[in-house]
């Protein structure tokens, strides 16, 4: 094992996709932006090929490249904005775009014109969200409608929204919004549009509004939504970020521990580990916020976590030495519990995890692929 690793559970990401499945008649389109939540765009795309997925979603031009890349044959939608300088290259693949507004739309023309290709997009609708999309009123739809004549190129084969999922009187709102949006685009006959709105939450949450697709990411990583505890379905996390002990040394009461102004209070063991918030581990955990797993017993943190190390506490731990493993996140520190340490949310504590780790692909407890990004080795 290298120094500092993830350990993705294949098996517990395809239960929980196929749960995800069994929950919707929708089409399951998996998210896989910021690098598959952490866990590694490319594997887990093939691994959720292998269960029969066909639809992916990410963030950016570079993220549906990198796929595109690898081998990923899927339809892969981009949902942010798409930059111009990537549309030559994205034209030629199987990738839908997002459309924010109409200079998306005479870009995306002037673009298809250039390689004589064209391309298919979705519709971004603002119902309420306020961070991306066209105004859901019937000017906008008409605008939509007389742009589109304009870009005949561009074949706008979907419509859709984000919730905001604060409360439920709220998301109504929204769902209204589209609902009616996708009939201003009718009456100016921009018609056939497959529509989606739902996420990880939502899929669970509001069942009555899967319409054509859902986009599922956290869930797919063992984010079990919120408030569903109740409900009998699984949700398995996905992830166990690992590193080793440097060196173990004895420290007087008094003394300071690294970066900071924070003194011990004891006598105490102390034990450097191969990680730091540049391999994800937030600095947040420092001074005994957080804890980490040292033969199976709890170790707090102790002074400021650095860049590439962090020191903690082993006094209790004897058998603490060179070499040994350390658990951060996962295998008996559960997402909940870490995220709470943080006060942010699982989906931050997962997605902050950086490609400086080393990913080891697990099924049925055995390693069967090795992806290191720095090297540039492996799957």
């Amino acid at each position: 094992m290298g120094r500092t690793v993830l350990t993705i559970d294949l098996d517990a990401l395809k239960s929980n996709y196929r749960t995800v499945c069994s929950l919707t008649s929708a089409k399951v389109c998996c998210v896989l932006k910021s690098n598959a939540y952490g866990h590694g765009s490319v594997a887990v795309a093939k691994a959720l090929t292998q269960e029969g997925c066909a639809s992916f979603a990410v963030s950016s031009a570079r993220e549906a490249l990198e796929l595109i890349q690898h081998g990923i044959s899927g339809e892969i939608l981009i949902m942010g904005p798409c930059e111009q300088q990537y549309h030559n290259n994205l034209l030629k693949q199987n990738v839908l775009l997002t459309v924010t507004c109409i200079q998306d739309l005479l870009e995306l023309e002037a673009s298809c014109v250039e390689v004589a290709a064209s391309c298919r997009v979705h519709l971004k609708i603002d119902t309420g969200f306020h961070r991306l999309g066209f105004e859901p009123t019937v000017h906008a739809a008409e605008q939509i409608a007389k742009t589109l004549e304009l870009c005949p190129h561009v074949h706008a084969l979907g419509i859709y929204s984000h919730l905001g999922l604060i409360e439920r009187e709220l998301d109504e709102a929204q769902c209204r919004r589209l609902l009616a949006m996708r009939d201003y685009l009718r009456a100016f006959s921009v018609t056939g549009l497959e529509m989606h709105l739902c996420d990880s939450i939502s899929l669970v949450r509001y069942p009555q509004w899967h319409f054509d697709r859902v986009r599922v990411g956290a869930f797919l990583y063992g984010v079990r939504p919120s408030r569903t505890d109740h409900m009998e379905f699984s949700c398995l996390e996905t992830i166990t970020f690992e590193t080793t002990i440097s060196q173990v040394r004895h420290v007087r009461k008094g003394e300071a521990i690294g970066y900071g102004e924070e003194r011990i209070n004891h006598d105490a063991v102390i034990a450097t580990l191969c990680a730091g918030y540049g391999d994800g581990y937030p600095r947040r955990l420092s001074n005994g916020i957080g804890e980490v797993l040292i033969a199976g017993k709890r170790a707090k943190v102790i002074g400021l976590v650095c860049m590439d190390q962090m020191m903690v506490d082993v006094t209790d731990i004897p058998e603490a030495e060179r070499g040994m493993n350390a658990v951060l996140l996962g295998g008996g520190i559960s997402y909940q519990e870490y995220a709470d340490w943080v006060q942010t949310n699982r989906n931050e504590c997962l997605a902050m995890l950086s490609r400086r780790p080393v990913r080891y692909y697990t099924e049925k407890g055995t390693i069967i692929a090795i992806r290191d990004d720095l090297l540039q080795e492996g799957v």
